[in-house]
């Protein structure tokens, strides 16, 4: 992949993250659907900055079974250990209109961007109603009635789903994944190429990627989880 220094070519940036979900307090009783969970991103630098999100926090809703998106118990800050999905594919690419093209994600300066996501199962789609821990890791679906269904699932929590009641948790991002992530100091239409170009049309064919050099300032969410 070819790379730039941001030391030479462009100045460092600052991204600051709020994180926040709505509603703060979850109730598996009263609650069919999970809350909304939302990033609000804001940089002042003086270019418009283009992330690539690929397999990174801020690529929603995939980051909820990455562990990308972080969860932790209040007030001991335990860590808790969210569902991991792997997925084996090919490269990513920069083709215009592509599927893949929802991965760059482009900030404009002094400009608020949201992104959003149910946090809870279901890829986005918000169907699945949560369920409490103790259901959760019995490894089985219910039906709506919560009567076990044959039928397998993930016995680790998927943003409140499978989480413990009369707790209060911190959502953040995890560091590590947040600060290797690639972007470049221009808006995505000047990495994306058009569908008919046979070379240069993955992500790491763009020269103009830098790696490092983001200040990340990230304000952690807050849910209460109860029966």
């Amino acid at each position: 992949m070819s790379t730039t220094t941001p030391a030479t070519t462009s100045p460092p940036a600052k991204i600051h993250i709020t994180i926040t979900i709505t509603p703060e307090t979850h109730s598996f009783t009263t609650n069919p659907l999970p809350p909304l969970l939302t990033l609000s991103l804001l940089t002042h630098h003086p270019t418009p900055i283009t992330l690539c999100t690929f397999n990174r926090p801020l690529a929603l809703p995939s980051a909820l079974t990455n562990r990308t998106i972080t969860i932790h118990s209040l007030p001991s800050r335990q860590k808790i250990e969210t569902c991991l999905f792997q997925v084996n594919r090919s490269p990513v690419t920069r083709v215009r209109g592509d599927s893949d093209e929802q991965f760059y994600l482009t900030l404009l300066p002094n400009t608020p961007t949201t992104i959003s996501t149910p946090f809870g199962r279901g890829g986005g789609v918000n169907k699945i109603r949560p369920v409490p821990k103790a259901i959760a890791e019995k490894g089985w679906e219910v039906d709506e009635e919560g009567r076990e269904r044959r039928v397998r699932r993930s016995v680790q929590p998927t943003g409140v789903d499978g989480l413990e009641p009369g707790l209060e948790y911190e959502v953040g991002l995890d560091r590590e994944s947040l600060e290797g992530m690639w972007w470049a100091p221009v808006g995505k239409e000047e990495i994306l190429v058009e569908g008919g170009a046979t070379e240069g049309r993955y992500m790491g064919d763009y020269g103009g990627w830098v790696k490092g050099g983001v200040e990340w300032v990230v304000e952690g969410g807050r849910v209460k989880v109860e029966e």
